[in-house]
């Protein structure tokens, strides 16, 4: 305990990280002297529980999708016990393209026409940075990081083609903007505005041509086939599964035909469509020869959602549906947020837990180390360190001038490669403020005496399931006690015990600590541009 509070005391700034990331990309001893080809992938909304290798450690009873290629891609490299990102979509996607804690660019959801954006104007995106160290640079998926200007989009950040859309959601088939969730309805909502770009232009010619991710699939396999193998590639797939509205193809909702609850039963398809995803993607990597110079990362942009179904699913089928209609196609469900499973963590989407701000992740492909190959980290990653993580491995400062000139925050990124590589197992992430209210600092997360922390409770092995209909996740709520939450998400990740009564000098420590850094978090105006959707 001594040894621990002197760490804490130790650090001035616990968000202070710019410094020791420079110290990193003036050494470059640790760096291989080739970059390696990057495929980051960023899940929407996948549940802790809901992929095999995390099942694997929690019970032969957890029931969940069937995820082969995660699961061998796991095997054939790093599993990422503690990767951690925002609890809502667009903090945790701004994070991964600035390399700022979200407390230093966004901690709220923000829509597409945000007139300061998801990333301020003037913010450096990762892709610029490996377009001049050389890299081809392509996203496809959801983007959700701003559209207000040119520069928002992902072109302006430095992407030379993308197949986006902008919001939180779409409809799979119409390509049209998801609304939100609905409460009852029973009918599929009417398009009202389509939304699906192609690097600079609307893309009229794919829209209502087929199933959104198959859309994905089929550019991001031109992308693979028309790729110089000399020249480094980042390619950055933000999957819109497994997102709302629940959508997935007939001969993927037969898989699960057994599963009763129909929010499951869809998103198990979901899961398995980017589970097979994956694998064509990745076997064509390999079958082209870039897979041996690939370092992939895997992540979700937060926990799964854990709320109650608010009504029943549609259910409409047809022989010959159109690919243009969301209607036809077995069924969809849109009525609440439920269908995930965080299990055996505690929370999910929008909540403090581990379950909200803890996920699935790992690292994999043929540029990582043999020796590392089939293990686990226990050490501490964000999503925002894959900036500072990237850049070095491509050689590049990731510092960022033009934020600087501006008076916008610096990078919070660190090198975390020294530790992926088997260099040492030591993260040089130490904690992370996330927002106003909680910090989690080595082993401990605390959050501010009198905070009411919603999905306080755990899913279960089968979830959801009939009793969770009524009494879902995100129903229960604990309030802290006037000195704070404290857990040890080290020694127990699942929060069953709230310790702060026996841990007295932790509690001071880290109560400190979250008001001094919670008196830098940035902060900017979030209003709609009236003239975006002109």
């Amino acid at each position: 305990m001594k040894m621990l509070l002197e760490m804490i005391l130790f650090v001035p700034s616990l968000l202070a990280s710019v410094q020791p990331l420079q110290n990193q990309l003036t050494d470059q001893t640790n760096v291989p002297k080739k970059p390696p080809h990057i495929f980051f992938v960023l899940v929407d909304d996948l549940g802790w529980g809901d992929v095999g290798f995390n099942r694997a450690e929690s019970s032969k009873y957890t029931l969940g999708p069937d995820t082969p290629t995660m699961d061998l891609l796991v095997k054939e490299g790093v599993q990422l016990e503690r990767h951690y990102v925002h609890m809502m979509c667009t903090p945790s996607r701004a994070a991964l393209q600035t390399g700022r804690l979200p407390v230093h660019i966004i901690t709220e959801l923000a829509e597409p026409c945000d007139a300061n954006g998801a990333i301020p104007y003037d913010m450096t995106g990762i892709t610029e940075h490996l377009v001049r160290a050389g890299y081809a640079t392509h996203q496809v998926g959801k983007w959700d990081a701003g559209m207000a200007t040119p520069r928002h989009t992902p072109r302006g950040r430095g992407y030379q083609t993308s197949l986006n859309y902008f919001g939180h959601g779409n409809w799979m088939w119409s390509e049209a903007e998801w609304g939100g969730s609905e409460s009852g309805r029973a009918d599929v909502p009417q398009p009202d505005f389509y939304d699906l770009w192609d690097t600079d232009r609307p893309a009229y010619a794919l829209r209502g041509t087929g199933f959104e991710e198959k859309l994905f699939r089929e550019r991001m396999l031109s992308i693979l086939h028309a790729h110089d193998p000399s020249v480094p590639l980042f390619l950055n797939y933000d999957s819109r599964l497994v997102h709302y509205p629940l959508q997935a193809p007939p001969e993927f909702q037969h898989r699960y035909a057994a599963v009763a609850d129909e929010n499951r039963r869809l998103y198990y398809a979901m899961v398995s469509y980017l589970d097979d995803q994956l694998a064509n993607i990745t076997n064509t990597m390999r079958a082209l020869g870039l897979w041996e110079a690939t370092l992939m990362v895997l992540s979700s942009d937060n926990g799964g959602y854990v709320k109650a179904p608010m009504g029943a699913c549609n259910t409409t089928h047809s022989a010959s549906a159109s690919p243009a209609s969301d209607l036809g196609h077995g069924t969809t469900c849109f009525n609440g947020e439920a269908g995930a499973n965080n299990y055996p963590l505690r929370g999910g989407k929008y909540s403090l837990w581990e379950g909200g701000i803890r996920v699935a992740a790992f690292v994999s492909g043929g540029f990582l180390p043999a020796a590392v190959r089939g293990t686990k980290l226990q050490g501490m990653v964000h999503i925002a360190d894959w900036y500072g993580t990237l850049c070095a491995l491509a050689r590049v400062d990731a510092r960022d001038a033009r934020a600087a000139a501006a008076g916008l925050p610096p990078i919070d990124s660190v090198d975390v490669w020294p530790m992926l590589s088997g260099r040492n197992l030591t993260s040089p992430r130490r904690g992370f403020l996330v927002n106003a209210d909680a910090i989690v600092l080595g082993e401990w997360k605390y959050v501010r005496g009198g905070t009411q922390m919603i999905g306080a409770a755990w899913g279960g092995p089968q979830y959801p399931n009939a009793s969770t209909a009524t009494d879902p996740v995100n129903s229960h709520t604990l309030r802290c006690p006037p000195q704070g939450c404290l857990f040890n998400v080290v020694r127990d990740k699942t929060e069953r015990f709230e310790v702060s009564s026996d841990n007295e000098e932790v509690v001071a420590t880290l109560a400190r600590q979250l008001e001094e850094e919670a008196a830098r978090i940035w902060q900017t105006s979030h209003a709609e541009d009236p003239r975006c959707r002109d």
